[in-house]
């Protein structure tokens, strides 16, 4: 049996793009199939850290995007979590 090792150490783009961008922890309200999903901009954040490798250069991606286009940071972060919250709550 082969054990492999997967690494949860954040990807180091993120500390840095947010040191850069900084954000304002809003409370973010996602209403899907009836139902309420309340975020804090700083648990995106966290849990965009912990994503899977594909869905972390997703978010990154969009993160460069909305940075480069000079566009609201927070917006971002709620479609990333609009993304999250269909991707795994979708029946």
């Amino acid at each position: 049996m082969q054990t492999m090792l997967i690494s949860t150490e954040s990807d180091p783009f993120f500390p840095k793009f947010f040191s850069e961008h900084p954000v304002k922890n809003d409370v973010i309200v996602i209403i899907f199939n009836k139902k309420h999903f309340i975020f804090e901009s700083e648990n995106i954040i966290s849990m965009m850290k912990q994503f899977a490798p594909k869905e972390r250069e997703y978010a990154k991606r969009q993160l460069q995007l909305y940075a480069a286009q000079k566009r609201d940071i927070n917006s971002c972060l709620e479609e990333i979590a609009s993304d999250y919250v269909r991707r795994h709550y979708a029946k």
